[in-house]
């Protein structure tokens, strides 16, 4: 049968024993990335598909995966991504493709070319943002807020990392509003400890160079 090299997209570093245990447990020979982010392995299998399946039969309960994603263009020119939904995520899904009379994959498929098409104009940003928001935030977005408590900023999608990272050099406070008014603040580090040291009658604390929280 032929070989698919798969790229695994972890949500978070994955070094040493674990790597080691998981390659016993899968069989498979995996390539980790210089960071540890992200693993490329090489699967045995009749088609693409079938490959990314046995990836995710094999793997998801022995690695944290995020996205799965084909490394070569396959016959038709385009890169396969596995992506894993929650329940209530799928059901959406399901419910969307159906009053569009598509397939779940179809519809979703065609939501992404959609995505993709409408940023060509803007020379690839549109394209970058995308797909950074696939495979950065679909396996934690939906999450409760007790365990979202803190957020790497490496986990957000491009765009939104950026407009934090300025936010917290810039000082200034970024208020989110809908018809009701404000509902949520984006401050920076700095600000927030500040804030909360008078909040408690205490001095702020002094500057160490490091700014940002989301």
């Amino acid at each position: 049968m032929p070989l698919h090299a798969i790229e695994i997209i972890l949500t978070r570093t994955v070094r040493g024993v674990e790597l080691k245990a998981a390659q016993q447990v899968s069989g498979m020979r995996m390539a980790p990335s210089h960071d540890g982010k992200s693993i490329a392995v090489l699967v045995s299998a009749r088609n693409e598909e079938l490959a990314i399946k046995k990836v995710w039969r094999r793997l998801e309960d022995s690695l944290p995966v995020d996205v799965l994603c084909t490394v070569f263009p396959g016959p038709d020119g385009m890169l396969r991504m596995s992506i894993p939904f929650k329940p209530g995520v799928r059901r959406r899904i399901r419910s969307w493709a159906k009053a569009a009379g598509k397939s779940p994959e179809d519809f979703l498929s065609g939501a992404i070319r959609e995505a993709l098409a409408r940023g060509r104009p803007t020379s690839g940003i549109g394209q970058e943002c995308a797909l950074n928001f696939l495979l950065h935030s679909c396996a934690w977005v939906d999450s409760s807020l007790d365990a979202m408590d803190h957020i790497s900023v490496s986990r957000l999608p491009l765009p939104l990392e950026n407009l934090v990272r300025r936010v917290s050099t810039s000082g200034h406070r970024l208020t989110f509003t809908d018809d009701t008014g404000p509902i949520a603040s984006l401050i920076g580090g700095r600000e927030l400890a500040e804030f909360e040291s008078r909040s408690v009658g205490e001095e702020p604390p002094a500057d160490d160079g490091h700014h940002g929280t989301f």
